[in-house]
């Protein structure tokens, strides 16, 4: 997610502007409600999985708000902390890095051909490819058993 969010100008129609649609084959992350990063479609599917498993990948009573040994915070944005693998970590940086590359234009945070919104949080409007998508997807349902305990 890092690495998207570093290339998140160069996959929007507008590099200039957050909130335009992404280029063909990306869609907006959404991890938040303000995540317009375009990522594919992938991508963002994997973002929503993590956050519907955020709660199950963080830690209980006094080791509270880490994530159990192998997972570390998503981090879509700031405040991301559905707990995933360091690799889905690594993809999440890359989509919020080419994000504004992935959109339609500046204007509209429609994706370009092959992508889709990552969906990571209702807002998560990065374009990703279908398959992050999915995997973000299966991180939030997981999210719950990935909190440290």
């Amino acid at each position: 997610m890092k690495d998207d969010n570093a290339h998140a100008k160069s996959r929007r129609v507008s590099a200039n502007n957050p909130k335009s649609e992404c280029k063909s084959g990306y869609v907006w992350r959404e991890a938040t409600a303000s995540d317009l990063v375009c990522v594919t479609p992938g991508t963002r599917a994997q973002t929503k999985d993590d956050n519907a498993h955020a709660k199950s990948r963080v830690a209980s009573s006094a080791a509270a708000g880490t994530c159990k040994s192998g997972y570390v915070w998503r981090e879509t944005t700031a405040s991301d902390h559905v707990c995933v693998t360091p690799g889905t970590r690594a993809q999440v940086k890359d989509d919020n890095a080419h994000a504004k590359s992935r959109r339609v234009s500046a204007n509209d945070p429609k994706c370009k051909s092959g992508y889709v919104w990552r969906e990571a949080t209702a807002s998560d409007l990065v374009c990703v490819t279908p398959g992050t998508r999915a995997q973000t997807k299966d991180d939030n349902a997981h999210a719950k058993s990935r909190v440290a305990s």
